[in-house]
């Protein structure tokens, strides 16, 4: 399966396919693959909240390529550490809104991906990587319940990514997320005076754990 394939289908079916063996991905299908994140940003766009940041097509290309080079190594166990080193390379254009949210048209899915690697040991080369990417792309990661990220300056600076990932860590439940200092507030506004009927559990927590 192509890029550009793999990203049609991942949109449009919510399941992917890929390569059974690692090979650069050719200039045309880079083309095409642009071509579809592009049209994908246009029409995300539409279903978030307020005005979301100019596309960044560097950081949605990386994202793409990333989580199909991922899916490769959850399904080509014989490819080691080195072999992950030189292909699950990290983001080196600028870290923005703009990044964070076109990474997050395709790394919105990795949360998936963390599922499929729980056979593999907590050591792994791959489960390490993946666990220090994520860490770096915390609107993506909301539904990961083991990665607590740090730093949400990037989200936190953009109204409708602030939104976005409220929303997602609300409706993952997770309470770890929804506790840190920046979001508490926020996740009791969004929640309202409906927090007891639409998550009973987060009252009750924030009461014992304050």
């Amino acid at each position: 399966m192509t890029l550009t394939e793999f990203i049609s289908s991942l949109i449009n079916e919510g399941k992917v396919t890929v390569a059974p063996f690692i090979k650069p991905f050719d200039p045309d299908d880079i083309r095409l693959a642009n071509v579809h994140l592009k049209q994908h940003y246009d029409d995300d766009s539409t279903d978030m909240p307020g005005q979301v940041p100019p596309y960044d097509p560097e950081a949605a290309l990386w994202a793409a390529c990333y989580l199909y080079r991922a899916v490769q190594f959850i399904q080509i166990r014989r490819l080691g550490e080195d072999d992950i080193k030189a292909h699950l390379l990290p983001f080196t254009g600028v870290h923005s809104p703009s990044a964070v949210y076109a990474a997050d048209l395709t790394l919105r899915y990795m949360p998936g991906l963390f599922d499929l690697a729980k056979g593999l040991g907590p050591g792994d080369p791959l489960v390490k990587e993946l666990e220090i990417m994520a860490a770096q792309w915390p609107l993506s990661m909301a539904a990961v319940a083991a990665i607590v990220p740090e730093d949400l300056s990037l989200i936190m600076q953009h109204p409708s990514l602030k939104i976005a990932y409220i929303d997602r860590i609300i409706h993952a439940r997770d309470f770890r997320k929804c506790r840190h200092p920046e979001c508490l507030p926020l996740v009791q506004e969004a929640l309202g005076s409906h927090a007891a009927i639409l998550w009973p559990e987060f009252e009750i927590d924030l009461t014992v754990h304050t």
